[in-house]
């Protein structure tokens, strides 16, 4: 059986100030998700070392929203995120994402240390075949032009990855509708959910493929 494992971690994060407030951050996101996504986490997110963390995922419907999620937490600070898809040599840890091994994390692991060589924050691996190149290539495109995002676009971003229309961003934002229209058009958010939503599609397909 093939799952979702994903592994993340923080971008330089030996250079972070006040590393105790980033790491009470990403645990408090991280318990969120987790809560959020009991019916999408096999295992749930754990921080396995520092700032390391990892996940395995039923499916692929909610990676993103989850990323972007996190990214807007511990905003200004980065997040890198690898996704493997693969087999589990171990059973799932449905308490916490740790004791588990197998080519999904291999994959997930040499996608980390793929992004960590670059400035590019995702990577999706597959264990047994090789990813068709618009998968990776949109990612890095989208890892690019993230870099100059602030937290308000991150949070408009992550709301309309959950389906909220521009009004329901605007409210839960305390915002304009103007304002989250700007944001959208200069970020071009409806084109990248648009790409997000096809990469998920076919990390699905994938994952089960046998």
């Amino acid at each position: 059986m093939r799952h979702i494992c994903v592994i993340g971690d923080v971008v330089q994060s030996r250079g972070v100030q006040e590393r105790s407030r980033l790491q009470a951050q990403l645990q408090s996101s991280l318990g969120r998700i987790n809560r959020v996504r009991r019916k999408s986490l096999l295992s749930p997110c754990t921080i396995t070392l520092g700032d390391e963390f990892q996940a395995v995922y039923r499916d692929a419907n909610s990676l993103f929203s989850d990323f972007a999620m996190l990214m807007r937490d511990v905003y200004p600070v980065r997040v890198r995120f690898s996704v493997g898809i693969g087999e589990l040599s171990t059973r799932v840890n449905r308490q916490r994402a740790i004791g588990m091994d197998g080519p999904a994390f291999h994959a997930a692991r040499a996608g980390l240390s793929e992004i960590k060589a670059s400035h590019f924050i995702f990577r999706v691996a597959d264990a047994h075949a090789g990813i068709p190149p618009w998968v990776n290539l949109a990612l890095d495109l989208i890892s690019h032009e993230s870099r100059g995002w602030k937290r308000t676009r991150l949070s408009v971003f992550h709301a309309l990855l959950e389906g909220l229309d521009a009004k329901a961003i605007a409210r839960e934002n305390r915002v304009t509708s103007a304002a989250v229209y700007k944001n959208i058009k200069s970020g071009a958010l409806w084109t990248v959910q648009a790409m997000l939503q096809e990469i998920s599609r076919w990390v699905n397909a994938r994952r089960n493929t046998a």
